[in-house]
């Protein structure tokens, strides 16, 4: 009881020390950060749906699950249920606060679509800057105050994990579980050693984290790793792993009750999303070089070039050191970093999970440097304090400027609104199906594709001002994008391409003499062809969208839109 009163009135006294609300500072300034453009993309006058192709989705799914009916089956586990759970709940209260259809029909449920995915976006905002808060919160215990509120603002200002806060999607809050997880799972490294009852709470709460984290996309099972480096070297080691591993165990048939109420759909979904990573995105990342050295190029972009280096220098003298600690943050990213850079489908978002680690790597090395007796170290803090204001790329600086994309017009509505100013009573020719990287010409252009093709269809084909035209032959299942017959047959006035459409395949074309796949070389082959004829009988009107340097989930908010124009009517 004594020790249990004295662990209590240790808590209550740090609420009240500088270094908590220094730690609540972070949180907030990350918070506020993510909360600028988190309305980006939603349903507005010109489209029923969001422009982020995952978040009706998402949505959908969340709808399967009834908690208060005791139903947390979806029936989808591409991803684990924590999350559909929890948006499951938030659409419920939304509604029970005035946020559902206003009115009848479809216009009204898309509108309140929108609602959900804004409360959704909220808690994925809440959730990176409370990883900010746990990234200070580990660093404080290892280094000066200085190092673990730099830390903290890699997270609160990276770039690529900016961006992903501001969705209705998994990646961010499985990121802040699994650095939960690592928080508990490092506290059984520290140079004291936790010992007694507090090794039991901080070895089940790793384990429960990281049951969660996978509960809500399965890589986040991977903290367990850290886990194991840290206590392997304790005379209780196989107590700690049990206990880890047996909460881990729990949380997650907690947070997925599929893997129990419905194991097969379960593992249908489950080897799905593992044979996807192995078989690649369609030409998304096609002709690309290794996952290894792509994500290192998506870290560049996530958090900037020299916090990427430095966090990496950071975390390898820490372990150099033979700080426990740090060697269960190295053999989880390595784990990881191996099981990323095998994979064939390479998104950004994938990274994510190594941000709060390398964050962690240059706040501790900035810590040591600040308070080294040899006061020239304190360059080394100036410089990665610059590195975070976004000097050499990444940091404050692209934050803001993916901020400011996000709360400008989006480069699809600018073109729609343009064309419907512009193009009345003319046709316009989309070179795939309509979906989120179309412009809105007409309200549903980015129903999701679980919709059957010939309602999609139809709803394209009854689109006015302009009359929206798509190369679609006898038998639809033999349509091709970019099929050559649009400008012989259709040979609409306008024909509208997004960088979504023409990035990988103008990738793939370039290097079509070293590409071996059938099903790439037919498809770079028929967009050279159509790449002809649209040059000799269109030319460009007007582009909307910035040039920057992106990855495919980082252009969800700023893709190029190229309309050309046909040169004789």
């Amino acid at each position: 009881m004594a020790n249990a009163s004295t662990e209590t009135h240790s808590r209550l006294a740090f609420l009240k020390t500088p270094a908590f609300g220094l730690g609540l500072a972070c949180f907030a300034f990350a918070l506020l950060i993510r909360l600028v453009g988190i309305g980006w993309g939603l349903p507005n006058d010109l489209r029923h749906q969001s422009l982020h192709p995952d978040e009706p989705i998402i949505w959908i799914y969340s709808q399967q699950i009834d908690p208060a009916k005791g139903d947390f089956d979806p029936g989808f586990y591409n991803y684990g249920s924590l999350y559909l759970t929890t948006m499951s709940v938030v659409t419920r209260v939304v509604d029970a606060y005035g946020g559902g259809p206003t009115g009848p029909g479809e216009p009204a449920l898309w509108q309140a679509i929108g609602r959900y995915h804004l409360a959704g976006r909220i808690i994925t905002a809440v959730a990176g800057a409370g990883t900010a808060w746990v990234v200070f919160a580990l660093l404080r215990r290892r280094t000066h105050v200085v190092g673990a509120t730099l830390g903290a603002a890699i997270v609160a200002v990276a770039p690529g994990f900016v961006v992903h806060s501001r969705f209705q999607t998994v990646d961010v809050p499985a990121t802040f579980l699994l650095a939960l997880s690592l928080f508990w799972a490092l506290e059984l490294a520290l140079d004291e050693g936790t010992q007694g009852a507090q090794a039991q709470r901080a070895a089940l709460l790793s384990g429960l984290f990281a049951g969660l984290s996978a509960g809500t996309k399965y890589t986040g099972i991977l903290a367990l790793i850290a886990l194991v480096a840290v206590v392997l070297p304790r005379p209780d080691r196989w107590r700690r792993l049990a206990e880890g591993s047996g909460a881990a165990l729990v949380a997650f048939a907690v947070a997925t009750p599929g893997v129990w109420l419905n194991p097969t759909a379960f593992l249908r979904d489950f080897r799905y999303e593992m044979t996807h990573t192995a078989t690649g995105h369609g030409l998304v990342f096609a002709a690309l070089p290794s996952g290894f050295s792509v994500h290192v190029a998506n870290l560049a972009l996530a958090m900037g070039p020299l916090l990427l280096i430095g966090g990496g220098v950071g975390l390898g003298a820490a372990a150099f050191r033979r700080y426990r600690w740090a060697w269960g943050l190295l053999a989880y990213s390595l784990a990881y970093y191996v099981l990323i850079g095998r994979a064939e489908v390479l998104f950004l978002r994938y990274v994510l999970p190594l941000v709060p680690v390398l964050a962690v790597g240059l706040g501790w090395a900035v810590g040591q440097a600040h308070a080294h007796a040899d006061r020239r170290w304190r360059v080394a803090v100036a410089g990665a304090g610059l590195a975070v204001v976004g000097i050499g790329g990444g940091g404050l600086i692209t934050t803001i400027l993916y901020s400011q994309l996000m709360t400008n017009p989006d480069p699809r509505d600018a073109a729609a609104i343009w064309l419907k100013a512009n193009a009345a009573g003319r046709t316009l020719g989309f070179v795939s199906d309509p979906w989120f990287q179309s412009p809105p010409v007409y309200p549903d252009t980015a129903l999701p594709r679980t919709v059957q093709f010939a309602e999609r269809d139809r709803r394209m084909r009854e689109a006015r001002n302009p009359q929206v035209v798509r190369h679609v032959p006898a038998n639809p299942n033999q349509r091709a994008d970019f099929d050559p017959a649009l400008l012989t047959q259709e040979r609409p006035d306008y024909i509208v391409t997004s960088s979504f459409e023409t990035d990988d395949l103008a990738r793939v074309a370039a290097r079509l003499s070293s590409i071996t796949d059938p099903s790439w070389r037919i498809q770079a082959e028929r967009y050279q062809a159509f790449t002809v004829g649209l040059r000799r009988d269109y030319q460009v009107v007007r582009a909307w969208g910035s040039v920057i340097p992106s990855a495919h989930d980082l252009m969800y908010v700023q893709p190029r839109v190229t309309l050309w124009q046909r040169r004789t009517p």
